[in-house]
Order: structure tokens, then C-alpha cells, then sequence
């Protein structure tokens, strides 16, 4: 997977962002101008998990760290429950789920691989429609993936055979202490979004108008973590 810093002062504490399937930085970048507050923390943007190893340079920085926090967004979430991270202090899922690929607990595989099947630019659009459904169309194009269909594509692909292979329940050392769920998300839909986290036992906070885009339903990286 690829990482790259958005905030670096030399703070002695650490957020880790998983970022959500066919992402780049981009959205990472407006969160820093939308959410100034790092509260004392450096944030690193991670992405592209068709390998799902973090960077040497990143592991190195995260043994050093004095506390290590965690959000993950949509695909994100099955990321970083399986890049075999060790220390994670608190973690917070935004609409995703640990078992993305369920017709009860995360998206139906059908939807999943029709997704995968017809992945075009058209397709792309519309997909994103969906996602940001209610979100201002300038924030949209300041956060949209600067990467190509083709590539997200190739991710998604290798996501789908990673889940597959992959055991179904989680043997990260760590689990989140929180999840996000959307009531207007319509990619992980609030309903699977609920059954999987009351099943593994994970609190729950809920924004009625929150599309699967959240971010400009969140006041900041603070409000995440209460």
C-alpha cells in the first residue's frame, strides 16, 4: 500500500487515515484544510491496498510513536484490521465494515462483482453520485481521486481476491473502539453496517444525513474519538 505524510511536525503521537478504495491524498489534503485541528498528532494517508504491507519508513515511525491512533474509511476498514498493525491505541471505522464482502454484513458479493465487472469512466461518475449524494460539488471535485479508472479497477480486483482468501474473522491484536455509520450511505448500507458491528460487539454512533462520504457531516479528527 502506498503512505505519505499530511501532517509532519515531529509530534510524538500518531494518526494513521485509511483511506477508502480507489482513493489518492486528495481527500487527506482537504481534511487538513477542513480539519486544521491534528490535536499535537502527525497524520499519514494510506491507500492502493493491493498490497496490504505499510511502508518500512511508516513502521519505524509507529514504533517510535508515544500513542497511535486510527481511522479508517469504507474499504479501509478491512485494510487496516489486515496490514497486521500492532500498535493501535484507538481505532475508528467510518461506513465500512470488517467483512466487506457480505450480503449481510458489508456489500453483497453480486454488487461487488457487477462493480468490479463494468468499472469504466461512465460507471465511475455514477458511482460517485452515490457516494456523495448531498455533498457540495466543489468539495467533490477537490476531493476526487486523481487516479484512473483502469487503476482503481486493478485494486478493486486484488481487494476482492485478498477478501476471499483472507479469514473471515479478524486476527488483529487490536479492534476498534468505535463505528460510524452513515443512514443515508448507500454503498455499505447503515443496516449491514449495524449488524456487523453489534455482532462484534463495537459501539455505534449514527448521522441520519451522512452519505458514504462523510466527511462533511464530522466536525473534526476530535469529534471522532469521543
Amino acid at each position: 500500500m502506498k503512505a505519505e505524510w499530511i501532517v509532519r511536525k515531529g509530534n510524538t503521537d500518531l494518526l494513521l487515515f485509511f483511506n477508502g478504495w480507489g482513493m489518492d491524498r486528495r481527500v487527506a489534503d482537504w481534511l487538513v484544510s477542513a480539519w486544521p485541528d491534528s490535536a499535537g498528532r502527525d497524520i499519514a494517508v494510506l491507500y492502493d491496498y493491493r498490497n496490504l504491507s505499510i511502508p518500512a519508513w511508516l513502521g519505524e515511525v509507529m514504533a517510535e510513536a508515544r500513542a497511535v491512533d486510527l481511522v479508517a474509511w469504507s474499504l479501509g476498514v478491512w485494510a487496516a484490521v489486515n496490514s497486521e498493525l500492532e500498535k493501535i491505541d484507538r481505532a475508528v471505522a467510518i461506513n465500512g465494515t470488517a467483512t466487506p464482502l457480505d450480503a449481510e454484513r458489508g456489500i453483497p458479493p453480486e454488487i461487488f462483482a457487477g462493480t468490479l465487472k463494468s468499472w469504466n469512466d461512465a460507471n465511475r461518475k455514477r458511482f460517485e453520485r452515490r457516494m456523495t449524494g448531498g455533498v457540495p460539488p466543489k468539495i467533490v471535485d477537490a476531493t476526487r481521486s486523481d487516479r484512473t479508472s483502469a487503476d482503481q479497477q486493478a485494486e478493486l480486483l486484488s481487494l476482492g481476491e485478498a477478501v476471499a482468501r483472507f479469514p473471515a474473522e479478524s486476527t488483529a491484536s487490536w479492534k476498534f473502539s468505535k463505528a460510524l455509520i452513515g443512514g443515508r450511505d448507500l454503498i455499505f448500507s447503515a443496516e449491514n453496517q449495524r449488524r456487523a458491528w453489534s455482532e462484534a460487539g463495537v459501539r455505534v454512533a449514527e448521522i441520519a444525513a451522512m452519505p458514504h462520504f462523510p466527511f462533511t457531516h464530522i466536525a473534526g479528527w476530535g469529534e471522532l474519538f469521543t
